[in-house]
């Protein structure tokens, strides 16, 4: 039986998706396909906890694949699947997690056009003004981290037109990793002419970049077109899946925002037709379109009642509802925590982001525990050894002589010292 409480925390909206964040766009799409009446959507910002977040009764689940397993144990998620078809949706799992989040990354974060005045101003319009400051430059320097071995990171190349005219001067090729160089290699040879060389071609860093790009797309969408062929859905299955779901929100992700530099996009609209519609179908079928205006404003609402009012009166097809709004304190600590992990080595790398990178030592990961732990301990050690009287807090004297101090200040020993010096003055009587 499917619980009335659950709640799913995800990301905020953007781009007209339920999330900015594709894990967010399939956790919600899992439970559009298996429980569309039955839980709440409420956008945070809050990364306390990975996001999605879903809460059902006592269970607290973080992750996709958390949730997907727990309600697969309450058989909210009742498809059975013989084993080839079991073997596919790992296969398949595994290839998009492992392939289709790199492309996010250079799209809306590595490639600055894009995230200039695409992501960032998402960002903007969702998060409040102290997350702004701190989540958005956390988000980007994360894809950059993920993205650094594909030398990707500073592309901005715009392919729609294929027009070059704008490029910055002495922007720097792309990186020239083997396994990318066939393929560039394969493009160059059919797109450009034979008046000058193939290496003279491939030296030319805006040719480079689209071919890299190029390349990185054909990559990933190409084994997905062969994967779906001619089926409905990726399983062939009568309705969709929860590979489907995963799929259809990374892809949609790339298909449907509108970038200065939409290449994911157009390469897909091009090349991969059978793939676009796919993702057009299921975008539609599971009701994964979302207006940010209608769930800020839902977002403003002083509690779920007035909230589900709002839902009601504007006929929203997603369930959006409202969490109690943060306190000026939890606003202040989130702030807080933002600068602190931007500072290098003390600030604690992001669980969210950092979903790829190597495994960091113990040390790494708890500096910014030990660091607190020990300045804590050693101010209050310090105020109570004071307050106790272990130490005592250096006051000065009491009354302070101004003048020369004389020999007899020093006490016995000063006194007979000055005697002594008193008698070797004594002039000689003969």
């Amino acid at each position: 039986m499917v619980s009335s409480t659950m709640k799913l925390f995800i990301a905020g909206p953007a781009f007209g998706l339920p999330s900015i964040d594709a894990q967010c766009v399939a956790a919600v799409a899992l439970l559009q396909l298996y429980a569309p009446h039955d839980y709440k959507l409420i956008p945070t910002h809050d990364e306390s906890f990975p996001l999605p977040y879903l809460v059902d009764c006592t269970a607290r689940l973080s992750g996709l694949n958390n949730i997907t397993r727990h309600l697969k144990d309450k058989r909210i998620i009742q498809q059975e699947l013989d084993p080839q078809q079991t073997a596919d949706a790992a296969a398949i799992t595994s290839f998009i997690e492992h392939n289709a989040q790199l492309l996010l990354d250079i799209s809306l974060y590595v490639g600055f056009e894009n995230y200039r005045l695409a992501t960032r101003p998402a960002y903007s319009q969702i998060l409040p003004w102290h997350a702004n400051y701190t989540l958005p430059p956390q988000k980007r320097n994360a894809a950059r981290l993920r993205t650094e071995h594909l030398g990707v990171s500073s592309i901005d190349v715009d392919n729609v037109h294929e027009d070059m005219s704008n490029r910055p001067e002495g922007f720097d090729g792309v990186g020239k990793e083997q396994k990318f160089e066939a393929a560039t290699q394969k493009r160059a040879s059919l797109l450009l002419g034979g008046k000058e060389t193939l290496r003279s071609l491939l030296q030319r860093p805006e040719y480079a970049a689209i071919f890299k790009l190029n390349a990185l797309a054909d990559n990933f969408f190409e084994p997905l077109q062969d994967m779906l062929g001619e089926k409905t859905y990726l399983l062939d299955t009568e309705r969709p899946s929860a590979v489907d779901c995963l799929a259809t929100a990374y892809l949609s992700l790339m298909l449907f925002p509108k970038l200065p530099q939409d290449w994911l996009a157009t390469t897909m609209r091009r090349k991969y037709k059978r793939l676009a519609a796919y993702t057009e179908r299921l975008h539609k079928e599971l009701t994964l379109a979302a207006n940010v205006e209608d769930v800020l404003a839902v977002s403003r609402c002083r509690s779920p009642e007035e909230a589900h009012a709002y839902w009601k009166a504007q006929k929203m097809l997603l369930p959006w509802s409202t969490a109690s709004s943060p306190t000026m304190s939890e606003a202040l600590q989130s702030f807080g925590i933002g600068l602190w992990n931007q500072i290098p080595i003390l600030g604690q790398p992001n669980k969210l982001h950092l979903r790829n990178a190597k495994w960091h030592s113990f040390l790494y990961r708890n500096l910014q525990t030990v660091v607190l732990t020990a300045v804590t301990a050693f101010a209050a050690g310090t105020f109570l050894s004071v307050y106790t009287g272990l130490l005592e807090w250096p006051h000065g004297e009491a009354v302070h002589i101004f003048g020369r101090k004389r020999m007899s200040d020093f006490g016995h020993l000063g006194a007979a010292l000055a005697g002594v010096s008193l008698l070797g003055r004594q002039p000689d009587s003969g």
